[in-house]
């Protein structure tokens, strides 16, 4: 596969015009090669759409839509479970074509009615489709009675199909039977039943104007635990994407693009990176069910022969943990952009030597930096693997920093400097949605910024580098300000660190709020405790890099961090107490009053302010019922199921079934709220991180 700079074979296409519909941009800049229309868009499991058949999904989605007034003259403004699957794109666009609004709620919310339910009072939505991977039947049927008073017109129940590389056999077999069972019960709801009643209809054709709210998606949520709607519209969508085709410097075989969902499309890195762009670019998109969190991801990069991706580093390190023997083969791969977090050079190199050593020769792999307030990505760094920073702002991309001591706000171009980050495009969200604030926008110079609330270093060439979270800070005794962000950021430079964050831990003797550095080690790196003090005095004794004020009091291993869908650690979880691991006092060893060592000495108990929160979790041995064999032999044999009378108790039943099977490939789902994602060992914990039961089927 030989590789093409993106500004050499995108130049037709960049005069396709983005102020149009989402769907319309897409369509036109794929129509320009009648020969394009034939390659594949998604393959989905076991199935391929190609461009053109793509598209005739997107209109029967949109006649259904018409038929049920789902459309712009109806003001309608649709939620949507933002499932990594075929369905739910087609729905996005679905909607798009008729003028509705779409809402893209995060997947896992499906566990928490009333958290879906607030969404839709909050976003004032007036339909609701759910998918059945993740939703069950209460969800389902709590939705159908509160219809009216949560304002919903119509709730629509989607078919995730299972199947393909990133499955096996009882996956498939427990969402066969569990739609099964739903759909019997919900069928003039569902999507299938819909598409064959209204699919050739005729379709609702909205104004041609943009909208300024098209599209809402969520943030996710990393520190408060509860992402925030972000309003885009349709321009600011394709601005988002059209952004890369004026990449003068980084190439991609585009005689051979295929890429794949990695997080959840109810974000931008899921459904503007990993879905807008790739289609934009023309390439096949392959869809994973829950994305990185699958443990059988890493078959779909050989399987479909997988080119480019957009990654977090947390996938990486849970395939480093996989046994020896696991089959990889990266042969494909040749261009890995990593966002999420911040990645370090030593992340860099050790990801780049696994790739190579199961066949990824040449693997580009970039650091990528951006904001759902502006569609998603908004800076990539050079293939340089020595090089700590996040790149350099990306064409259409606005740059201010803002001087912490003076406040005042200045263009770096030319000169550097070191400040908050302010940015601005054109794809800048909507700073209200329904008149109510929800993007915070400061004017300057006369123009709308977003500020980052990230410390950075920008130098005279451009190149940025992230110094730490300018608003990542917490008050110590006598007002004294100490600077988390910064020392996160410098911690997760240090080689063996798999993770690190600092969390204030209230002290009851001292009435004083300690810092405490919580980290994760590699492992057969060495020595946890060595690995730690190596680090500290290579940050503050050797390198000095931060002033001594900076030093933690406190020091926990962690076991596993807590980690949302997205593969970033969960503050909001951490800072709750709600992992395991020993925790212990920093020692600052002093010899004439000069700082020479550190030491830890081992806290025989938790600080006073974590509070032990354990989250019950009650699963059920499928493979022992007998009738649940009867049931998966059942959908294998496509034989009938119980009789009516048996539905309650048989449905009571494919809802553990599940449960379990969701259990054993992802370790633990939690039923009261959304996911922990300390599963990601393939063994369910309880709150504190404790192991009860663990690997895979």
């Amino acid at each position: 596969m030989e590789s093409v700079s993106i500004y050499e074979a995108t130049a037709a296409k960049r005069k396709i015009s983005i102020e149009q519909k989402s769907w319309k941009y897409i369509r036109e800049l794929c129509s320009l090669n009648e020969s394009d229309m034939d390659r594949a868009a998604v393959i989905d499991g076991n199935r391929k759409f190609t461009y053109d058949a793509m598209f005739r999904e997107w209109e029967r989605y949109a006649a259904v839509f018409t038929a049920l007034d789902m459309t712009e003259e109806q003001q309608a403004r649709v939620g949507v479970l933002g499932s990594t699957c075929a369905e739910v794109i087609f729905a996005f666009y679905g909607l798009n074509r008729v003028g509705a609004q779409v809402s893209l709620v995060a997947s896992w919310s499906a566990f928490n009615a009333e958290r879906i339910k607030q969404t839709i009072l909050d976003e004032k939505l007036t339909d609701f489709i759910l998918t059945d991977d993740l939703a069950q039947q209460d969800l389902v049927r709590e939705l159908l009675l509160r219809r009216k008073e949560l304002g919903l017109r119509h709730v629509i129940l989607m078919h995730v199909h299972v199947g393909g590389a990133a499955s096996n056999p009882m996956l498939a077999a427990a969402q066969e039977t569990k739609y099964a069972f739903m759909s019997a019960i919900n069928r003039p709801i569902c999507m299938e039943t819909l598409l064959a009643s209204f699919g050739s209809g005729e379709v609702y054709d909205p104004r041609e104007e943009t909208d300024d709210t098209a599209f809402i998606i969520h943030t996710t949520g990393t520190t408060s635990g509860a992402g925030k709607p972000v309003p885009l519209s349709d321009i600011a969508l394709n601005a988002a994407v059209e952004r890369f085709m004026r990449l003068k410097d980084l190439a991609l075989p585009f005689d051979h693009l295929v890429s794949s969902t990695m997080v959840d499309l109810s974000n931008s890195y899921g459904i503007i990176d990993q879905v807008h762009l790739p289609f934009a670019m023309g390439a096949t998109v392959v869809t994973v069910p829950l994305g990185f969190l699958n443990p059988w991801f890493y078959r779909i990069i050989s399987t479909y022969r997988v080119s480019f991706f957009f990654s977090v580093n947390s996938m990486f390190e849970r395939w480093l943990k996989l046994p020896e023997d696991t089959p990889f083969d990266f042969s494909s791969l040749k261009f890995v952009a990593l966002g999420g977090t911040a990645v370090s050079t030593e992340e860099k190199k050790r990801y780049h030597a696994f790739l190579e050593a199961h066949g990824g020769k040449n693997v580009t792999i970039l650091n990528g930096y951006g904001l759902s307030e502006l569609g998603g990505a908004c800076c990539l760094s050079s293939p340089d693997l020595d090089d700590d920073s996040i790149g350099y702002a990306m064409p259409g991309i606005t740059v201010r920093l803002r001087d912490e001591e003076t406040g005042r706000c200045f263009s770096p171009r030319g000169k550097g400097g070191e400040g908050v980050l302010y940015m601005t495009a054109r794809s800048m969200a909507a700073p209200k949605l329904d008149g109510k604030e929800v993007i915070k926008v400061e004017t300057i110079g006369g123009k709308p910024y977003v500020c980052t609330n990230d410390l950075v270093r920008m130098d005279p060439d451009g190149r940025i580098t992230y110094l730490g979270r300018a608003n990542r800070f917490f008050m110590r005794e006598e007002g004294k300000k100490y600077e988390s962000g910064r020392v996160e950021t410098e911690f997760s430079r240090m080689k063996d660190l798999e993770g690190c964050a600092i969390v204030p831990v209230y002290h009851k003797v001292t009435h004083d709020t300690l810092p405490m550095l919580c980290v994760k080690t590699l492992e057969g790196a060495g020595d946890p405790q060595e690995i730690i003090l190596r680090a500290l005095s290579r940050v503050f004794i050797e390198k000095k890099t931060l002033p001594e004020d900076c030093i933690p009091s406190r020091v926990q291993l962690v076991e596993e961090f807590p980690r949302n869908a997205n593969g970033k650690i969960d503050m909001a979880q951490l800072n709750q107490g709600k992992v395991e691991g020993e925790i212990f006092t920093v020692e600052q060893i002093h010899e004439e009053e000069r700082l020479k060592a550190f030491g830890l000495t081992l806290v025989e108990s938790d600080p006073g302010d974590i509070v032990e929160q354990v989250l019950n979790s009650i699963t059920t041995d499928f493979k022992n019922r007998a009738q649940g064999e009867n049931l998966v032999q059942s959908i294998k044999n496509g034989t009938p199921f119980a009789d009516e009378n048996r539905i309650a108790e048989d449905l009571e039943l494919i809802r553990y079934m599940h449960e379990q099977t969701m259990n054993n490939m992802f370790g633990m789902v939690e039923r009261w709220f959304p996911w922990n994602n300390r599963f990601m060992n393939f063994g369910w914990t309880n709150g504190r991180g404790n192991k009860k039961n663990g690997g895979m089927v």
